[in-house]
């Protein structure tokens, strides 16, 4: 199955932070790209639910703020976030490959504080 760029839809999630998802048949896994200048979320810590998801930083650089330490990250490296993990992250023009198993919904992506 072919998805091309131009069927990625936006969706901005803050000011810093805007994900391009590619729509997927696949229940099992969720594939998006995103863009963070600044923090995510704006305040407090988010998690993941339903899936675990999985980092790989294109270009730019960053840190993840997570219940299991702080983390720098930038070009080529991966973070794996378990399912429910805690979380807040910052970029600087930070481009970003995002996949998730099983497949990411808004239903299962919480603020937690």
């Amino acid at each position: 199955m072919l998805i091309k760029k131009s069927q990625a839809k936006k969706k901005t999630n803050s000011e810093q932070c805007s994900v391009w998802e590619y729509a997927s048949q696949s229940e099992n896994l969720s594939f998006a790209t995103a863009y963070i200048d600044g923090r995510f979320p704006d305040k407090g810590r988010v998690a993941n639910t339903g899936c675990e998801e999985i980092y790989y930083v294109l270009s730019g650089s960053g840190a993840i703020h997570s219940e299991f330490g702080d983390f720098n990250i930038e070009e080529g490296d991966l973070y794996h976030f378990r399912k429910g993990e805690k979380y807040w992250s910052e970029g600087k023009q930070l481009k970003l490959v995002l996949v998730n198993s099983p497949k990411w919904s808004p239903k299962q992506f919480k603020l937690v504080e």
